[in-house]
């Protein structure tokens, strides 16, 4: 089964399952997440999130000024 499929039948409690492992490094029953396992679930959880979720509720949120009076440094760049 292709990656994207599973993405687009993934429910909300398959995903946070899935988060939940990643934070903790361990499947549910105390398996350890390879490398290549971390990459894959890391993945899903974007892809799902980019699909599925509100942009303030994604993996890597970062909120932006709204105010001009907010310091230009408040959230750092790529250039910084």
């Amino acid at each position: 089964m292709d990656l994207n499929l599973l993405i687009e039948r993934m429910d909300l409690t398959t995903y946070q399952a899935l988060k939940d492992s990643m934070e903790l490094g361990k499947w549910p029953d105390g398996g350890t997440l390879s490398s290549e396992q971390k990459q894959l679930v890391m993945e899903a959880l974007i892809r799902f999130g980019h699909q599925h979720l509100p942009e303030d509720q994604r993996i890597g949120y970062l909120p932006q000024p709204d105010c001009k009076s907010a310091p230009a440094n408040l959230i750092p760049t790529q250039q910084q």
